[in-house]
């Protein structure tokens, strides 16, 4: 052993703090979300997959990790109803975080507060999200959301994430097409989500054992074991117009891979929106049948912007448009110029413009079902617009609802009421008298 002479000049050696650990082993169909370095996460997960667990230590994670010491690092965790949060996320909180030295736990608030002065704080039931509002966040998870008013996401918590750059969870199981629906739709295009869809197929026996998943089978009606166990969206919701059709196409097979038809021509069918949705249906007429081969959907944009991506998607597959289909109030006139909105909205364009005729709302639905009868959907390329039809639905007054899925669902009206101007306008597009008397006797 040598000696240095110095070594009584030196500081004691410091010990190193002992790493926290946190009671939690991640089951394998989580480690990937405990992973994503993106900043919005999408879950849907099934019954009993240990969703809450895994979120609840998500935020534990992210609280004690978070290096910012002022103003301190806060977290929320939004839930459906006051019990939910109290029974199952503060015991969770309480379990996991526990040894975490310092931590204090105010039960009045639901609140987790660490040593360093990082909170996590859960709310539960009704109005309770509002509470939220005007504040900043670090993170958030916004857990069974098909409960939540989406009002919570995109009013209240959102903004709060601004700040930090903070992230969010929105989490749930699948209830049909709804808004939680919606949220994953987005995201879908959207390279700053990922997108986690855990079914039980997935999870092994690491949620429950094969026998009980047996079982589930056996005692769950196979609609809701279908949203429940295996995340479909593709269940109507209540009050929705087109049930029995949507059902239908699927049934008998004509949601799929639908090939451009090379030796025909495209017709769209519109419907227009600034601040709302701009809707359009893609489609073609092939003998008896109308094959819808693409649908777009965006807000904020002019026509000649729908126009150049329709130019665009036109020379990609070689196939010409024969004509668009305008929603019958596009010829109002505005005030200012005294032209109506077509004139406007269409200036230019060498592809023939008709405008439906107006019907009531009855007469509409009507038309759709009949045109849902002899159609075929491109089932990638057609998935958004799907969903709206799936999703478009009356109120309790029994008048349509008018939300996200409106828009696709009038774009879709447009396309039926303005079939029989696409046959005035030229024989040659294969749709025939047969085929229109078929619409009709479906109407």
């Amino acid at each position: 052993m040598t000696f240095d002479p110095f070594d009584d000049l030196l500081p004691p050696p410091v010990d190193e703090p002992p790493a926290t650990i946190i009671p939690y082993v991640p089951r394998p169909h989580f480690i990937p979300l405990h992973a994503s370095k993106k900043r919005w996460l999408f879950v849907v997960a099934h019954r009993r997959a240990g969703k809450t667990v895994a979120l609840c230590n998500h935020l534990v994670r992210a609280a004690l990790e978070n290096p910012r010491v002022h103003p301190p690092p806060r977290y929320a965790y939004v839930g459906p109803s006051f019990d939910q949060v109290k029974d199952l996320c503060w015991a969770y909180l309480k379990h996991y975080a526990g040894g975490v030295p310092g931590v204090r736990f105010l039960e009045g608030e639901l609140t987790v507060i660490f040593l360093s002065g990082a909170t996590i704080r859960l709310y539960g039931g009704g109005q309770a999200y509002e509470r939220i509002r005007g504040i900043y966040l670090d993170g958030a998870v916004l857990d069974e959301y098909p409960l939540l008013n989406p009002r919570a996401w995109t009013s209240v918590v959102r903004p709060t994430l601004a700040d930090y750059r903070g992230f969010a969870v929105i989490s749930g199981t699948s209830n049909g097409d709804d808004h939680f629906h919606a949220v994953k739709l987005r995201a879908e295009d959207d390279e700053a989500w990922d997108i986690f869809d855990i079914k039980i197929t997935d999870t092994g026996e690491y949620a429950l054992k094969y026998e009980e998943q047996k079982e589930l089978t056996r005692d769950m009606p196979p609609d809701e074991y279908a949203r429940e166990m295996l995340n479909a969206f593709d269940a109507p919701v209540e009050g929705a117009y087109y049930t029995d059709a949507m059902n239908a196409l699927q049934t008998q097979g004509r949601v799929g891979s639908v090939p451009i038809n090379l030796s025909g021509n495209l017709i769209t069918g519109w419907d227009i929106g600034i601040h709302d949705f701009t809707c359009i249906w893609v489609f073609q007429i092939v003998g008896k049948s109308i094959h819808f081969v693409d649908y777009i959907e965006d807000r904020g944009h002019k026509a000649d912007h729908y126009l150049q991506l329709l130019d665009q998607r036109a020379k990609a597959w070689g196939v010409p448009f024969r004509a668009h289909i305008l929603p019958h109030d596009v010829e109002h006139r505005e005030w200012g110029s005294g032209q109506s909105r077509r004139a406007t909205l269409m200036d230019g364009t060498p592809v023939p413009v008709l405008t439906a005729d107006r019907v009531n709302d009855a007469d509409g639905v009507s038309a759709v079902r009949g045109v849902l009868g002899v159609a075929w959907f491109d089932a990638e390329r057609c998935r958004r617009g799907l969903a709206r039809l799936r999703g478009y639905k009356k109120s309790k007054f029994g008048t349509p609802v008018h939300d996200d899925s409106s828009h696709g669902a009038d774009a879709m009206k447009t396309v039926a009421t303005g079939l029989p101007l696409v046959t005035a306008l030229s024989s040659s597009l294969s749709l025939g008298g047969r085929l229109r008397r078929r619409i009709r006797g479906l109407v």
